[in-house]
């Protein structure tokens, strides 16, 4: 018997072929900036006054990354304990300013100026190398920018001077930055929170049997089970347990290390920083061990005050509904988009503009009036004849030749970076054999290998799995028939979505807005390439025969 086919695909499938993407391209990444040899130089200070700054560990991955950014290429990897206060007293840093000169390296890359120097007379043959150009160039991950020229060498000299000043500004700057991305709902911690993973763009993501015992916690707890059976459920389920990105690692749990979990708003999808909280349901598709309501359940029934108000943080489903087709519908007197809500299970649309502005002030139209106008102008303006699909087969001739196009330069980019993890697996190779014996420098290199190998492997997966997705127009444009057969019953395939956020999705691929006059649908406004296919109008505005449609309330 045959399936039925998935409507929402059936839609997807027109959608994709009829609509355009428009915007800026991408940048063409490909070209490749002067071969600088960089050595990256790290240290880590003996002296109090240094006690904001990064470790070892950091300042390396930061400068590594740096480099990857902006295909910078670093051939040899210093560190160094010692201060920089005091001239002379780093053997290290000695010996590759010497390097430099003897011709070894070109370029300098560091977490900071104050790594280079805290002194004047180290800081003073920096920029004399600079002047002579035996340095050929400075950077710095930390996001302190230097220009070879004498302004760039004043700004400088004048950081080294002022170390301490900068040091203590620098540790603003991280607060900031670890703000920002908390913000982002991305996590910033060292180690992220039981139960997940951190992914590479660092969202907690749910990770495997171990999320599922977090999610145990909490289902426990609220059927009353006593804090220290949990905590004696998970040692003998062997949690964390080894799974693709957790390795098994011992731990402490108790009676303690349960409550922890429990009192975390983030399992909840409420992550708190700097006083306040992150909804994470609006950063990305996360995945909570609790529901609001078991959260709250659980504070009730142990007498504690919540202190927050979860709901009001983590938008209740209603707001989550109301956002169908919202800035979509225009009130036709006074042009502004109007606000969405439910009321008693109903889904509409209400002008907020004020009463002396606009006479439709509190009036509110039924989502339900909106929708059949959408399907009855689709019912009406077929797109099923010859014309039509000869319009749609120049228009997808178009299209199709932009993404091929934009596809070449995204398949360069991947060879271009591939190119690059692969040269520096080389480098590593030749650098960990070289690094007699430092177990720091060794770790950091096969950590490398290990990362470009992985990173190279990945590229070559996408360069495949891109070459595989190259259009051929006469495979992508749809034949006259299975253009006819996807036209000829697209209101009844849109009707039969069941998804909010799949049929906004599919409404706003087809339309631009729609005008709403004294609670009935007044225009209507197609996206492109619709409207150009539209073959009784070739207006932007068009309306069902010119008049007003009537739908019962």
């Amino acid at each position: 018997m045959e399936q039925p086919v998935n409507e929402m695909q059936r839609v997807t499938e027109l959608v994709g072929r009829l609509q355009a993407r428009f915007g800026a391209k991408g940048a063409d990444v490909t070209g490749r900036a002067e071969r600088l040899r960089y050595v990256i130089y790290v240290r880590k200070s003996t002296d109090s006054a240094d006690k904001q700054q990064r470790t070892i560990g950091d300042q390396i991955a930061s400068c590594k990354e740096y480099a990857d950014r902006f295909g910078l290429r670093w051939t040899e990897l210093i560190h160094e304990e010692e201060s920089a206060m005091v001239s002379d007293r780093r053997p290290k840093f000695r010996a590759m300013l010497e390097a430099i000169r003897a011709g070894t390296f070109d370029a300098i890359l560091a977490w900071a100026p104050d790594r280079l120097s805290r002194n004047m007379k180290e800081a003073g043959e920096i920029i004399d190398m600079l002047d002579k150009g035996d340095i050929k160039d400075l950077k710095f991950a930390n996001g302190f920018v230097f220009s070879n020229e004498p302004s760039g060498k004043m700004l400088l000299g004048i950081t080294f001077v002022m170390a301490k000043q900068y040091v203590d500004q620098h540790s603003l700057n991280v607060t900031n930055a670890i703000n920002r991305k908390t913000a982002e709902g991305k996590w910033a911690g060292s180690h992220a929170k039981h139960g997940y993973y951190r992914s590479a763009a660092h969202f907690l993501l749910p990770d495997g049997e171990n999320h599922e015992l977090i999610r145990d916690i909490f289902r426990l707890r609220l059927e009353g089970t006593p804090q220290k059976d949990i905590a004696a459920y998970l040692i003998e389920r062997g949690y964390p347990v080894q799974t693709p990105h957790t390795k098994h690692r011992e731990l402490v749990i108790d009676d303690n290390f349960v409550s922890g979990i429990l009192h975390d708003s983030f399992y909840v999808g409420a992550l708190k920083f700097g006083g306040q909280y992150v909804n994470l349901f609006e950063k990305y598709d996360f995945v909570p061990a609790v529901s609001i309501d078991g959260f709250e359940r659980l504070y009730e029934s142990e007498g504690e005050k919540m202190g927050i108000d979860l709901k009001k943080i983590l938008n209740p489903r209603v707001e989550t509904k109301a956002a169908l087709m919202r800035q979509f519908v225009i009130c036709g007197r006074c042009g502004k988009f109007m606000s969405t809500g439910i009321t008693k299970g109903k889904y509409y649309f209400r002008c907020d503009t004020p009463k002396k502005v606009c006479s439709m002030h509190g009036k509110s139209t039924r989502a339900k009036v909106v929708l059949d106008a959408l399907y009855e102008f689709l019912e009406h303006h077929p797109l099923t004849t010859e014309k039509g699909y000869a319009r749609y087969v120049v228009e997808m001739e178009r299209i199709l030749s932009e993404q091929n196009k934009e596809m070449e330069r995204e398949l360069k980019s991947l060879v271009a970076q591939r190119q690059h993890a692969e040269e520096r697996m080389e480098d590593m190779k030749e650098l960990a054999r070289g690094a007699k014996g430092d177990r720091v420098l060794v770790k950091e290199y096969q950590a490398d290998m290990k990362a470009n190998l992985a990173k190279a492997k990945e590229l070559s997966e996408q360069i495949t799995i891109l070459k595989s997705q190259r259009l051929n127009p006469n495979e992508a444009i749809a034949t006259f028939e299975e253009f006819h057969e996807l036209f000829k019953n697209i209101a009844n395939l849109i009707r039969k979505i069941d998804g909010m956020a799949d049929l906004d999705f599919i409404i706003r691929k087809i339309f631009m807005n729609v005008t709403v006059t004294d609670q009935k649908v007044a225009d209507i406004t197609q996206n492109s390439p619709f409207r150009e296919l539209c073959l009784d109008t070739d207006s932007v505005m068009v309306t069902l025969w010119g008049i007003e449609p009537q739908f019962a309330p």
